[in-house]
């Protein structure tokens, strides 16, 4: 599997070791020994970072863009739906679980949407 994400991320992010730090809510909050995590970051020195954009200019960009692994937008598509089941799995509200993913997937869509209209026409 991380031969396939270091394939997949390798153009836009850089990899990291990152402590997780992990609670647990019994009566009382029980603080647990962190967790070493690979991460997949994407920082400014890296050339295709993109810097600060709209999230209007950002879904257009992840809207037309495609990598080795497919459609970005699928790719959101995706996460959006990861991030919903794991908000069920916790009790979360589906709204609350990652407002800025939800909105930059649902402004994509909406690319999408009139795409398609523009092309049926």
């Amino acid at each position: 599997m991380k031969e396939y994400l270091d394939i997949r991320e390798i153009n836009g992010y850089t990899i990291e070791m990152v402590a997780l730090h992990t609670t647990t809510t019994t009566t009382s909050i029980t603080f647990q020994a962190p967790i070493n995590c690979l991460v997949y970051i994407g920082l400014p020195s890296n050339p295709q970072f993109m810097g600060p954009q709209t999230l209007n200019a950002l879904a257009a960009h992840i809207f037309r863009s495609r990598g080795p692994s497919g459609e970005n937008k699928e790719y959101l598509y995706m996460l959006e739906e990861a991030l919903e089941g794991l908000a069920k799995e916790v009790g979360e509200s589906v709204g609350e679980v990652d407002e800025h993913v939800s909105d930059l997937a649902a402004r994509v869509k909406l690319i999408e949407s009139r795409e398609r209209e523009g092309k049926g026409r």
